[in-house]
């Protein structure tokens, strides 16, 4: 790992993570609260954040990213299960978590530098939650759901 500048850190395993910035129309720049990158996962773009304006801290952070990216598929199904557990009023069938687990695809990882873990998940089929809308499944350092929500 090497850092080019304050604005991207070089992982060997996962790539560049950049600080982003936005321009405003009048000239104003905004910068990103955070480091990151983007993977193909499956033939899908899967975003990997590292929640942090701070290099140091970010590294701090990348054991943790390299262990959900080597867990992301178990991680992903487990967030899957957690959302169709969530938001059914009685135990979902096992085709019913199938079609979910095949709808709810891993959008973005989110690792803050208390080593909690977001997924946010997209709904690929528009059946399971407003436009606009998608699930975020919330773990905690030992790999642990503890809050599942839904973010706009």
């Amino acid at each position: 790992m090497t850092t080019h500048s304050d604005s991207a850190i070089v992982d060997e395993t996962l790539g560049t993570f950049v600080r982003g910035h936005h321009i405003l129309s009048d000239g104003v720049r905004l910068d990103d609260d955070y480091f990151s990158l983007t993977r193909n996962i499956d033939g899908r773009d899967v975003g990997f954040i590292a929640h942090s304006v701070d290099s140091d801290a970010v590294r701090g952070m990348l054991p943790r990213l390299h262990h959900v990216f080597d867990q992301l598929q178990r991680l992903h199904h487990q967030a899957v299960e957690a959302v169709v557990y969530e938001f059914s009023e009685d135990p979902p069938s096992t085709e019913e978590l199938d079609d979910a687990l095949r709808d709810l695809a891993l959008d973005a990882v989110v690792v803050f530098p208390d080593n909690e873990v977001v997924l946010d998940l997209a709904d690929t089929c528009g059946s399971h939650f407003m436009d606009g809308y998608w699930p975020a499944v919330r773990f905690n350092g030992d790999d642990n759901v503890v809050k599942v929500t839904v973010e706009s």
